[in-house]
């Protein structure tokens, strides 16, 4: 299949999906070049065309696409919400904060969107990062409550775990970030799914029309990687860490895998073109 042939085969399935939308095919076919760049055959078409083409109405400014936009997410980026803080406040206007973010402005992330993964499970983690991040600048706010909280909290590490952590933190921390940004795109929001997200085996399975036994496996895949590159990079490449020392390390650094998808997510590539 050409690539306009495609290109045209996309549209049409967002014109039968989304009969109100209204949306050039040039328009549609500049935005694919611009989030997809080149494809050279099937297997790199969008698993998502329909959305693809909602996101590029949205990035048009088109009011249909838009209301469906949010028609579609609304469910979604409440619950995900509500699982970081259930308080109806927080809720709505984080909720307003997550809207704002992937659809206004130049700077719109739905001009990312590039359909490589379901749209629903793209909004949840999106709103998921954004709840993620008003709930700690709230205890940030908290000042030495949150100080003091984090004391009592280290206080059930033994001091040999102490000593650890900060010798060999920061350049686990380093490691596990190089290690997902080296994962495959569908590996990596998988875990970002799971991780960010918190969505359950059963859930990731429904977002990609797949088995629950084939989301488990993908999920298992990808922790296996994850492990592997970190210990290649500590225990072997570095000789800074036995076997022993990286499994406590691992667990003492468990946080240091949502932190490492909150940093490369600020900078998405265009091979990705979402989750962000």
């Amino acid at each position: 299949m050409s690539r306009d042939d495609a290109m045209r085969q996309m549209f049409r399935e967002g014109q039968r999906r989304w009969p109100l939308v209204k949306l050039g095919f040039d328009v549609f076919a500049g935005h694919c070049t611009r989030v997809l760049g080149g494809f050279e055959d099937d297997a790199q078409l969008p698993t998502e065309p329909a959305d693809l083409y909602l996101c590029c109405a949205c990035a048009e400014a088109q009011p249909e696409a838009l209301r469906a936009f949010e028609n579609e997410g609304l469910g979604v980026a409440k619950a995900a919400i509500a699982r970081i803080n259930h308080e109806s406040d927080f809720v709505q206007d984080t909720l307003q904060e997550v809207w704002g973010k992937l659809l206004l402005g130049a700077e719109a992330r739905v001009r990312q969107y590039a359909g490589r993964g379901p749209l629903k499970a793209w909004v949840r983690v999106a709103a998921t990062r954004v709840a993620l991040d008003r709930h700690r600048a709230r205890g940030r706010l908290a000042g030495r409550q949150v100080e003091l909280s984090e004391q009592l909290a280290m206080q059930g590490l033994s001091s040999e775990a102490l000593i650890t952590k900060a010798r060999f933190g920061p350049a686990f921390a380093q490691a596990l970030r190089d290690a997902v940004l080296a994962l495959s795109a569908q590996d990596r929001n998988v875990l970002r799914m799971h991780v960010s997200g918190h969505c359950s085996i059963d859930e990731i399975g429904r977002a990609y029309g797949v088995h629950r036994a084939t989301a488990a496996r993908w999920l298992d895949r990808a922790r296996a990687q994850l492990h592997d590159s970190v210990r290649q990079e500590l225990c072997i490449r570095q000789d800074k860490l036995t076997a022993s020392e990286l499994k406590s390390l691992a667990a003492l650094m468990g946080a240091e895998l949502e932190l490492s998808f909150s940093n490369i997510e600020s900078k998405p590539s265009r091979a990705e073109g979402q989750l962000t």
